[in-house]
């Protein structure tokens, strides 16, 4: 059932709040039988088309903080997609890379995203999709 109204309606931050939470919550459903969290299809996403990399380095890519990259890795290593490994350049610190597994399950969620994607943006035209994902991409840049 549709909400009413709100007096917050014209505001920003509650408007991409509530977009932002309806959205998480249809790809975290999508994803949930695969037993990947949205944050780890996003990781996955980056080691596959940028390669390995630092959690550091993986956590600014993402905009989360360290602890929930932890639990990210971690999550990803349990479920075999990725592995740690000893960073050559620097013996201190892992590089995670992603498995043939990893990639597998990459192949699998990212129709699943897609399809979730579609659903949220289904009552704007083509157009207007094109045009919030420009305008965000802008507000971001």
């Amino acid at each position: 059932m549709p909400q009413p109204p709100s007096p917050l309606d014209d505001r920003l931050g509650p408007l991409l709040g509530r977009a932002h939470e309806a959205h998480r919550a249809l790809t975290r459903d999508a994803l949930a039988g695969l037993g990947l969290s949205p944050k780890g299809y996003g990781a996955l996403v980056l080691l596959d088309a940028e390669g390995p990399m630092s959690q550091q380095r993986l956590a600014r890519r993402q905009g989360i903080d360290r602890t929930t990259m932890v639990a990210v890795a971690d999550e990803l290593e349990g479920l075999g997609a990725l592995e740690r490994r000893r960073d050559p350049a620097d013996r201190r610190a892992y590089a995670l890379h992603l498995t043939p597994a990893g990639r597998r399950l990459l192949a699998k969620a990212h129709p699943a995203v897609i399809e979730s994607e579609e659903r949220f943006l289904a009552p704007l035209p083509e157009a207007e999709r094109e045009r919030l994902r420009d305008a965000l991409r802008r507000l971001l840049a």
